[in-house]
């Protein structure tokens, strides 16, 4: 009797765990974010494509199996958000800081063309808020009522990059505005409100590799342990692959740079990676794949070498082959 009451008290949690949770490869996401924190995975996600609504959030212990969604952050009220893009979670100083891109309704801020080859139908509010939150789980409050780049400015996919103890953003100049899309930069100041000086641009997207387009995405920096090198990796579309993830590695090892020129680092029609380690040591990179209406978040087992970042086949996700990635 004793035998079966436990079996069946198995078997009735494992019909729960499965009515609540996910694998990896069942469900939709664009632009992947992972935090790992005391032993738990937090995956962060919008649904741009049905409204500005806020971020979710799942958990996992395995990064295969997700629970379900649940808010973490919600638009605040009389925001005219009509999307929310790319949400990052970033533990700095004790606190949860949540970078996202809100997209709102033509005409509730003057943004327009900066480029003769900028087309002004293409030009909408866009701009990257912060949220702060005591815990990974949220409730996420704004820090300030509107994006910190210039609301002049159309831009998106904000991250942060702590360099010698002060916080920077990292965000992209939209190429709908500007035409030859900007990577930019500006320090934080201590409570994230506020940029302290001017943006300043990094680098443009056709300074990249041969064949490369208009589109910056999706910035995010590693700092190598066995060599010390500074490289972010980024996104653009190039020519015979389609959406990357692109690499490059500051000359000075400072976020200021110079940046040396990308490698592609992955070329399979996806991208707007992030990189993190898992709790047993391995590095990671995270992306959507394909850039499609049937996205999916993939894993890729990274391996620093000690000059460059390149993908390796592991326990994940295996890497495209040449012949894929064409």
């Amino acid at each position: 009797m004793k035998t079966t009451v436990i079996l069946a008290t198995i078997s009735a949690c494992a019909c729960v765990l499965a009515a609540t949770t996910e694998l990896r490869k069942d469900f939709r996401i664009r632009d992947p974010f992972v935090l790992a924190d005391d032993g738990t995975y937090y995956l962060y996600e919008s649904k741009p494509w049905s409204g500005g609504n806020g971020v979710t959030v799942r958990t996992s212990a395995d990064l295969e199996h997700w629970s379900e969604r649940q808010p973490v952050m919600v638009v605040p009220e009389g925001v005219p958000a009509t999307a929310v893009w790319a949400p990052e979670v970033h533990k700095h100083e004790g606190a949860y800081y949540l970078f996202a891109t809100l997209t709102e309704k033509k005409g509730s801020a003057p943004v327009k063309a900066m480029s003769p080859n900028a087309k002004e139908k293409n030009l909408t509010p866009r701009g990257t808020w912060i949220f702060k939150a005591a815990s990974p789980l949220g409730p996420f409050k704004p820090v300030k009522t509107g994006p910190l780049p210039p609301k002049e400015w159309m831009t998106l996919d904000g991250t942060l990059y702590v360099e010698d103890g002060q916080p920077y953003m990292v965000f992209c100049h939209e190429w709908c505005q500007v035409d030859n899309g900007r990577m930019c930069y500006a320090p934080l100041a201590k409570d994230f409100a506020s940029f302290t000086s001017p943006p300043q641009t990094l680098f443009s997207a056709r300074d990249a590799v041969p064949g490369a387009g208009h589109v910056t995405d999706g910035p995010f920096f590693y700092r190598s342990p066995r060599n010390g090198a500074l490289y972010m990796i980024w996104s653009n579309f190039v020519k015979g692959h389609g959406y990357c993830v692109l690499l490059r590695k500051s000359s000075t090892g400072k976020l200021a740079g110079p940046w040396a020129k990308d490698e592609i680092l992955y070329a399979k029609n996806g991208g707007h990676g992030m990189l993190f380690r898992t709790f047993d040591g391995k590095l990671l990179l995270t992306l959507h794949q394909p850039n499609s209406k049937t996205e999916r978040m993939k894993l890729f087992e990274i391996e620093d070498t000690g000059r460059t970042l390149r993908l390796v086949r592991g326990a994940f996700d295996a890497p495209p082959s040449d012949t894929e990635s064409r």
